[in-house]
């Protein structure tokens, strides 16, 4: 009789191990899935603009539909602007708030470029200044035209 006790248990032990195994491997896959997921939605992508002797540099990262940076646009002869950028991706358009100096003073305007063919095509429309912001009056209207488009290039 003891040694069916013995023999039960042991199985009854065995079976409990094997459980908690298949456990902690499906957690274990839960976890590193996840830890896949959240590094495919994190990214950092440059972008450059040279043109005659202007240049512009964006540094982008996003997380999720977040966007953080920094933007310095560098024209020939004039002031740069150099300062950091956040916003919102949606779908293929990046919108964000460029917080800048320029000539001294900080400037804070708001800033559109629709993703395209690894390139990003900055957008224009009416602004308005409103408690130190220059914003676009509407999303709306922005025209991507063409006139200013950043490549892809490797981040300094």
């Amino acid at each position: 009789m003891r040694k069916y006790f013995l023999i039960a248990a042991c199985a009854t032990l065995l079976a409990a191990c094997n459980s908690n195994s298949e456990t902690r491997q499906a957690a274990d896959s839960t976890i590193t899935a996840e830890t896949a997921v959240a590094a495919a939605a994190e990214s950092r992508t440059c972008y450059v603009r040279y043109i005659n002797q202007d240049s512009t540099y964006l540094d982008l990262h996003i997380k999720g539909d977040q966007v953080s940076g920094m933007l310095n646009i560098i024209p020939r002869e004039k002031d740069r602007n150099t300062g950091t950028v956040s916003g919102l991706v949606k779908g293929d358009t990046i919108l964000l708030d460029y917080t800048f100096q320029s000539e001294g003073m900080q400037s804070l305007r708001q800033v559109a470029y629709l993703q395209k063919d690894g390139k990003l095509i900055e957008g224009f429309a009416e602004v308005q200044e409103q408690n130190g912001k220059t914003s676009f009056k509407s999303l709306n209207d922005l025209k991507f035209d063409g006139s200013v488009v950043l490549e892809q290039s490797a981040c300094k």
